[in-house]
């Protein structure tokens, strides 16, 4: 079997490249994790899929002025969670865009940035019915195995100054099968707040409702690693996401 990372591994990262299907779902799924890993001295950086048009609340809302706001709320909160570089893709939110573009744009973005760990949404949720979300997870997973291959083609001036290195692995936040949790006690509020920032997609009713789901979640996860709030991940290494027989339950 072969080792998945750990705790310390989180904790040594420097950089940590964060690729979410929607505008909140990082700080959604990962918020306090990702706030704390930034005060331990972590660069964030949130690299956005689609362009989230599809939840905004508002029908009579032009795109344009809706794309405005998603972004305003999105760096708003991020500048709370502490994330230092926004990135977006604008792939249509609920709509057609291609896995294997997809995955070239994370791999492409791996081997610029170079970050030590990626965060994303975990693709084998059972029940998950939201393809931004399985797409998304389907493409960083596989991204994250074939980035160090020195034929898999991402852009020519990135890949021509590329120098392989070794990502140390990959968290998959709201899944089935966690190996961390990671207590979130001191940075909780952090969370709340940037989740607060939130408005185009939720009500305030919708949002006290997150808050509580989340907060139950946060309980759960605390109770099973012996702390008040924490967030469950997992953390594999891109060695164990082919052909691993024992991946799942590392």
């Amino acid at each position: 079997m072969l080792p998945s990372p750990g705790i310390d591994d989180l904790l040594r990262a420097r950089c940590i490249l964060c690729v979410q299907p929607h505008y909140d779902d990082n700080d959604i799924c990962a918020g306090g994790t990702l706030a704390a890993l930034h005060a331990g001295g972590a660069e964030l950086v949130y690299l956005t899929v689609t362009d989230d048009l599809v939840g905004v609340l508002d029908p009579g809302l032009p795109a344009a002025a809706a794309a405005t706001q998603l972004k305003s709320e999105q760096l708003a909160a991020g500048e709370i969670i502490g994330v230092g570089q926004q990135i977006w893709l604008g792939y249509p939110d609920a709509g057609d865009f291609d896995h294997f573009e997809l995955r070239r744009q994370v791999a492409r973005t791996i081997r610029r940035l170079r970050p030590d760990f990626v965060f994303t949404c975990d693709p084998w949720l059972p029940y998950e019915a939201h393809r931004d979300h399985l797409r998304t997870g389907a493409a960083v997973a596989e991204a994250a195995i074939l980035y160090n291959l020195p034929r898999f083609s991402t852009d020519p001036e990135v890949d021509a100054s590329y120098q392989p290195y070794e990502l140390a692995g990959i968290a998959f936040y709201m899944t089935h099968a966690p190996n961390l949790t990671y207590d979130i006690s001191g940075y909780r509020h952090k969370k709340q707040a940037a989740l607060n920032c939130y408005r185009a997609q939720f009500t305030p009713g919708e949002m006290e409702s997150l808050q509580r789901t989340l907060e139950a979640l946060e309980r759960q996860a605390g109770a099973t690693a012996g702390c008040q709030f924490g967030e469950a991940f997992k953390l594999l290494s891109p060695r164990q996401l082919h052909i691993d027989p024992h991946a799942w339950k590392s």
